[in-house]
């Protein structure tokens, strides 16, 4: 049914730094007005990232033919080759010369809260990749990306009729109600885990099955319950991969979805898919960062029959 997987979304760099102490013995309420806090930090990690760069790689690993289509900055040549490295099509990405790549930096604590930033430099351009040259048998991913970057994909997707996959999750702070209506109803597969699906109807003031066709599926990522798949009026769950350690689960939604999108560009049915993207994911939480995990496929299959 399709041919080629294209990848839309964030290019980042993750800084991860540990601190050892607890923030809240930091944070003193009545001093909230005025913030000045410096902290010592034990560790520091700085990976390859991103919702388009974690997608495409997870969907790189079951051999598909897989384009990404996002931006760069003055910085990004690693991605670039990385991405090369891995067969992911490249000659669509925006390579900007004078912003730097998108980077978000965490601050975690010993008790796993975290304090975020995250710069979109180069993504911001993003906005401006075309979507001319898309098939009718291509399947395209909608993912977290600057919003006039998401939008933009939407929009094209809209106009040229490309049935894709709705990732809206990380959007519904800033996402209208009207374009998230849209995205929804005109998308073939919509994705997000229980509390992003219940934001969505709170976002919506409505329910999905409200709006859902009978052709869309629609599928909640249920963490280490595995997922709940709705497609004509059933339910189809799958376990996950029982994991006797759990490293980082960070970036494992992403490669549940490259993994997904990559087993129906093989043609397999929707069951088989299902398993096939639940055994990737849970390589992706058995290594540290969200595109080091590097099993065969033949792995991956030997664990999604056991599902």
């Amino acid at each position: 049914m399709y041919k080629k997987l294209i990848v839309t979304g964030s290019i980042a760099y993750d800084e991860i730094m540990d601190f050892p102490g607890t923030f809240k013995d930091y944070f003193h309420p009545e001093k909230l007005h005025q913030i000045n806090v410096s902290f010592s930090l034990t560790g520091l990690e700085k990976q390859m990232g991103g919702t388009a760069t974690n997608i495409a790689y997870s969907a790189s690993l079951f051999k598909v033919p897989v384009s990404i289509r996002a931006a760069i900055g003055l910085d990004g040549r690693e991605f670039k080759d990385f991405f090369e490295k891995n067969n992911i099509e490249t000659n669509k990405l925006i390579h900007d010369k004078k912003l730097f790549t998108a980077t978000g930096k965490v601050i975690t604590d010993k008790n796993d809260n975290q304090i975020w930033g995250f710069y979109f430099g180069a993504g911001e351009t993003a906005e401006k990749l075309s979507f001319k040259d898309l098939k009718k048998s291509d399947l395209l991913i909608i993912s977290a990306n600057h919003p006039r970057a998401f939008l933009n994909c939407q929009k094209q997707a809209l106009k040229r009729k490309i049935e894709y996959m709705y990732d809206p999750g990380m959007a519904l702070t800033w996402i209208k109600t009207k374009d998230l209506v849209a995205g929804i109803k005109h998308c073939r597969y919509l994705v997000g885990n229980d509390y992003e699906m219940s934001m969505i109807e709170t976002c919506m003031k409505k329910k999905l099955s409200d709006i859902r066709s009978k052709e869309q599926i629609f599928i909640t990522t249920l963490g280490p319950k595995g997922i709940s798949c709705e497609y004509e009026g059933k339910v189809i769950k799958v376990k996950q991969f029982p994991l006797k350690k759990i490293i980082d689960p960070t970036g494992a939604g992403d490669a549940w979805r490259g993994g997904f999108m990559a087993s129906l560009i093989k043609g397999y049915d929707l069951v088989k898919a299902l398993r096939l993207a639940n055994a990737v994911a849970s390589f992706a939480i058995e290594k540290y960062g969200t595109v080091n995990h590097r099993p065969s496929y033949k792995a991956i299959e030997i664990r999604a029959r056991s599902l």
